[in-house]
């Protein structure tokens, strides 16, 4: 497989995952500035388990600054509330693809995580999902999981995003790069746990050459 993409490959853009939010108002500012400093396709956000009425208060502003800047809302894992908010779609794991798409319509996006599952991915594309997701990928190289990034770009028209964990700095990661020359989209802003990846919310500019 060859190790360069070709010349008419649409360039990696940022797919950006908030940290898992009980509240909004303090993260507002550093989406904010991800969004002014980065080609953001969309932004996937996560929220605590609340009641519904409080889940609806905080998608609120998120989804108004988010849509300010043309870039899809994508709720993690509730398409009924996505529909009922406003939201562009939804995100859920693959397993529950087809019961997410009834729930969410036939109109709003829908994405899936794969973990790095090739056949997980073929039936989630079945179902009608709108993306796949692979990762999440550390900071190590994982050459399996990036064969199969590179593989689907190449055999596959579903958009595929990878799930990254990257570490800004004089070197951005190897890994961060080599996953941005053949997704079409990178998914920053969180770490493989799940946890807030502060290096990204604290400067999002430093991970524009990511998507140069």
């Amino acid at each position: 497989m060859n190790d360069t993409p070709p010349d008419t490959q649409e360039p990696c853009l940022a797919y950006l995952v908030t940290p898992l939010l009980d509240e909004t108002t303090a993260f507002l500012p550093s989406l904010e500035k991800a969004l002014r400093a980065l080609p953001v396709a969309a932004v996937r956000l996560r929220l605590a388990a609340l009641a519904p009425e409080k889940l609806t208060e905080l998608i609120q502003p998120i989804r108004d600054i988010v849509q300010s800047h043309d870039v899809a809302l994508i709720l993690d894992g509730l398409p009924k509330l996505a529909r009922e908010t406003g939201c562009d779609g939804a995100h859920v794991p693959a397993s529950t693809a087809s019961e997410a798409r009834r729930l969410l319509g036939d109109e709003l996006q829908l994405g899936v995580s794969c973990g790095f599952s090739r056949d997980d991915a073929m039936r989630a594309g079945e179902d009608g999902v709108d993306y796949v997701a692979f990762g999440p990928f550390g900071t190590e190289p994982n050459d399996e999981g990036l064969a199969l990034v590179r593989w689907w770009r190449e055999m596959m028209e579903l958009p595929v995003v990878a799930e990254c964990c990257a570490v800004p700095g004089n070197e951005m990661d190897t890994s961060a790069k080599s996953l941005a020359k053949w997704a079409d989209f990178l998914a920053v802003g969180i770490k493989p746990d799940g946890e807030a990846l502060e290096e990204f919310w604290h400067a999002p500019e430093r991970f524009a050459p990511l998507f140069a």
